[in-house]
């Protein structure tokens, strides 16, 4: 019985072997649209915020493509509705922004196996780019389900529980939120509703007494002293724009049915096809103003106190901030400390005085000046500094804001660039952009008179060594008898002008994309000589301004409520309207810029002017303008143009530096 033999097997053979199934911890960023580049390392956070972003998975080895879509979007709900029109893209190795590579599929899809061998058990970071669609890049609530299995902690300062990664960021808009808030309480007077802004401060000034209190001089509401001139500026923005509105209500005509109708109607895209290219670029606007209501409100504050360089300093760096598009269509609210003046006259002010740095410099000294300018040339000719101190500092970009965000909020434009600048910035090569160039462009007066020499057919001496040494400067070939003068004329007045400013136009570019403006740029071509016109076309004639005046007629205003509004004799009326109406005929283009600027707080001109005649305080009574309400009020004790001329020209004096300062 001993030897009897068996089947069984016997020693370690007889428990069968398991093969464990290996898995794979892979690192998965998902892109919110199609791209070749992976993303920056500033906009990590803000994909994390909308469910997108940087996040581990674990797949096993012998997952299916089916498994892994299903995998992908319980980890990312937002890839539900791409229904797997996603794919795999890989980078190669370094840090910033790199170019990727896609991860082809077997012939089943994407299995378990090759995800592992693609990302070297998972040390490769793989990047999950969808193919056709957009997915939306704003922040989620905290309790979506995206972030259902993050850390959650509670904000400290609100209370607020959020994940944990999104704590930093919070962190920074609470703490300015903190010291004092704004709640907005809709009141019922009648059949109005009026907004009032109720201010309660934080912490140990929530108790005010009676002695920090002041009366608001448009809604006489009692506020705090601390929060009043915030206050100040919407209440009389408010009251602005309602007054406005109300006035076009009331105009016959088919302009006022026009106007309305695009208000209240539906945000489309109509600026594509209307022909009249002004009326495409006020519904571009329009509708971009609209999307960016819904936005916070964007705050500028400057002092007055502070010397030009610290001024500069804070407008450069509010428009060095990166912001979401719909963010620079925000609301745009402006305070100057110090200065008495609130309303949006004052966001004119600054956004004119911003115009005009660009064109004639900051009051910053980068080693080599006192003043830096961004542009340089002669007018209708202006080309980007070559400077590399400011391209390293990407000045340029904040310059693209700045235009950008004047032309969102109907500003003064930028003028005088030269047309071979401007179609390149606008999407044209630089062959064709070499259409528009002139000899005016080149910056450079003696490489501009050097340029010139090859217009002529015989050179001296002296002129053949400046050409050749402009040749060896600028890499070309030294011309010789047999040279094509006017091929070498056209190459190096190219170099010249267009050869050293293609970063300078990059930041540009980039920065009116910031705003939002590009699509109307790139969309409509026709449109270029009203957002980049010529100094000439935009010079402001006397003509323009008379027609704009609403002149003021011989009787008592009922609906003033000033005392200055009083009965003034016809005869004193006509006089001083007859002299301003000279001093604008005879102005100069420049001070006609200063008038309205001092009239309305920049140089654009309204659709009306109002002008008014008040009873004089005595011969230092000065014009006094209202710039909130387009309004300038002129004493009638003139009786000569010498006399309204000189206090004229001392109040146009004080445009570029505040108000209130005469």
């Amino acid at each position: 019985m001993f030897s009897a033999k068996t089947d069984a097997k016997r020693g370690k053979g007889r428990i069968p072997k398991t093969v464990p199934i290996k898995c794979t911890d892979l690192t998965v960023c998902v892109l919110p649209s199609p791209t070749t580049l992976t993303p920056k390392p500033t906009v990590e956070l803000e994909l994390a915020q909308a469910g997108l972003g940087k996040r581990v998975v674990t797949i096993a080895e012998d997952c299916k493509h089916m498994d892994i879509v299903t995998i992908m979007e319980e980890e990312f709900p937002k890839l539900q509705p791409l229904q797997g029109r996603w794919m795999f893209y890989k980078a190669t190795g370094g840090s910033g922004q790199r170019r990727m590579t896609l991860i082809s599929m077997d012939t089943e899809g994407y299995s378990g196996r090759q995800i592992r061998s693609v990302s070297n058990c998972g040390k490769n970071v793989l990047f999950l780019v969808p193919l056709q669609e957009e997915m939306d890049t704003q922040p989620l609530p905290y309790n979506s389900a995206e972030f259902a299995k993050m850390p959650k902690v509670p904000c400290v300062t609100c209370n607020t529980t959020m994940p944990l990664q999104m704590l930093a960021l919070h962190a920074e808009e609470c703490k300015l939120n903190s010291n004092e808030k704004i709640d907005l309480v809709i009141v019922e007077d009648g059949n109005d509703n009026l907004e009032e802004e109720v201010t309660n401060i934080a912490a140990g000034a929530r108790d005010v007494s009676e002695d920090s209190l002041a009366m608001c001089p448009i809604c006489q509401k009692e506020l705090p002293l601390s929060v009043l001139p915030y206050h100040g500026s919407l209440c009389a923005e408010r009251s602005f724009s309602t007054s406005v509105f109300e006035d076009d209500m009331e105009q016959p005509g088919p302009s006022s049915g026009a106007h309305s109708s695009r208000i209240s109607g539906p945000a489309t895209e109509e600026w594509k096809t209307v022909e009249n290219p002004q009326e495409a670029v006020q519904l571009f606007f329009e509708h971009l103003r609209e999307g960016g209501k819904r936005q916070p409100t964007l705050f500028l504050t400057l002092d007055s106190r502070d010397t030009d360089e610290e001024r500069d300093r804070s407008l450069i760096s509010f428009y060095k901030q990166q912001r979401e598009k719909n963010q620079w269509a925000a609301p745009f609210n402006c305070h100057i400390q110090g200065d008495a003046a609130i309303g949006i006259g004052v966001t004119r002010h600054i956004l004119s005085t911003a115009i005009a740095k660009l064109k004639h410099g900051f009051k910053l000294n980068y080693g080599n000046a006192a003043e830096t300018t961004l542009f340089e040339g002669e007018i209708d000719h202006l080309l980007p500094s070559a400077s590399a101190v400011l391209v390293e500092s990407e000045l340029f970009v904040m310059a693209g804001r700045m235009i950008g965000h004047s032309l969102i909020n109907q500003g003064p434009a930028l003028s005088g660039l030269s047309l071979a600048i401007v179609h390149s910035l606008t999407g044209g090569t630089k062959d064709t952009a070499t259409t528009n160039l002139c000899l005016e462009d080149c910056p450079d007066i003696e490489q501009r008179e050097t340029i010139r020499l090859l217009l002529k057919d015989e050179w001296t001496e002296d002129e053949t060594s400046q050409v050749s040494n402009l040749c060896l400067e600028f890499y070309f070939a030294v011309p010789n008898k047999r040279s094509n003068k006017m091929l070498l004329f056209q190459q190096l007045l190219t170099h010249a002008v267009l050869g050293r400013v293609g970063a300078q136009l990059k930041q540009l570019k980039k920065g009116l994309k910031d705003t939002g403006v590009w699509p109307l740029i790139s969309c409509r071509p026709d449109v270029l000589p009203l957002l980049f016109p010529r100094e000439s076309e935009a010079e402001i004639t006397p003509e323009m301004i008379l027609q704009a005046i609403q002149w003021p007629q011989p009787h008592h205003t009922e609906d003033s409520d000033d005392s200055d509004a009083d009965d003034i004799q016809p005869e004193k009326l006509n006089l001083v309207t007859g002299l301003l109406r000279t001093f604008v005929e005879h102005a100069s283009p420049s001070n006609l810029r200063k008038l309205l600027k001092f009239w309305v707080g920049w140089e654009v001109v309204p659709r009306t002017l109002t002008l008014e005649v008040v009873q004089s305080s005595g011969p230092n009574h000065l014009p006094k303008a209202y710039t909130c309400q387009e309004r300038i009020r002129l004493p009638d004790h003139y009786t000569s143009l010498s006399a309204l001329t000189a206090d004229m020209m001392v109040c146009l004096q004080s445009v570029d530096s505040g108000f209130g300062l005469v």
